[in-house]
């Protein structure tokens, strides 16, 4: 029998994990006190990521295993600016949550973390659980992961997407980075090709040795800094989405 090829059933995308940190010790807390307000925590999240994920692009395939939501946006022309405009409206969403909720529970220690990437994917179980499978979606896991070992960051993207999104948007600084070898070189030959991170609410962190992965990967963590600042954060989501889009994700942020 002819095998088919590998080429025709890949799908370009953007993977995004978010997850609910300490979940685990957090529910069983609220289950030996007999109290319900974590499960509607955790309602809620779900509503909020599904509500944005729809919002933001239709195109998307979202799965659970318990505090762990995957995304995946399949959108062939666009899948980077819509996955990217998830991380960042996810990102606000889960922190206004958190801090609610440990404002009003102050024993807790609850947080989030989120990670993202852009690579290929392949539809896998068409006639049993239908999902997608490729590296990307381990990447994006392994992302979320190495947030944990940075001082107040919960939000980071992988250099696949982050350079897809530099191409998009500032072609010139994605030339410099295509010609050096990596992003240190680019950082003593062109610094400016590295400070244009910021335009999008990011810091190079450096290159990391992802679980399970070989090569290292460049990561890029989301400035609290920055994306706290209301200006800057909507002049950015306002060039990954349209109009109509934007209107629809404020109601959910704010």
């Amino acid at each position: 029998m002819k095998k088919k090829s590998l080429n025709k059933d890949k799908k370009r995308c953007t993977s995004v994990i978010t997850d609910i940190r300490n979940f685990s010790g957090t529910f069983k807390d609220f289950q030996n006190n007999d109290s319900s307000e974590f499960l509607e925590f955790i309602e809620n999240y779900y509503e909020s990521q599904n509500m944005l994920a729809k919002i933001i692009d239709e195109n998307v395939h979202m799965s659970s295993t318990g505090d762990g939501i995957l995304a995946i946006f399949l959108n062939e022309e666009e899948h980077n600016k819509m996955g990217y405009a998830y991380v960042l409206s996810a990102h606000r969403v889960l922190k206004k949550m958190c801090t609610k909720f440990v404002k009003e529970n102050p024993e807790a220690i609850l947080s989030f973390g989120i990670g993202a990437d852009s690579g290929n994917v392949w539809s896998v179980g068409r006639r049993y659980l239908q999902t997608y499978v490729g590296t990307v979606v381990n990447r994006a896991s392994r992302i979320e992961a190495t947030t944990k070992m940075f001082a107040n960051t919960t939000t980071a993207i992988g250099n696949s997407l982050y350079k897809s999104l530099v191409k998009d948007f500032y072609p010139t600084a994605h030339s410099l980075m295509e010609e050096a070898p990596d992003y240190d070189v680019l950082l003593n030959t062109n610094p400016e090709a590295i400070l244009i991170s910021k335009q999008l609410m990011l810091q190079y962190i450096f290159d990391m040795q992802l679980k399970g992965i070989q090569a290292n990967a460049p990561i890029f963590r989301l400035s609290e800094v920055l994306v706290n600042d209301d200006v800057l954060y909507w002049k950015v989501i306002s060039k990954l989405v349209s109009e109509e889009k934007l209107t629809k994700i404020k109601k959910i942020v704010k």
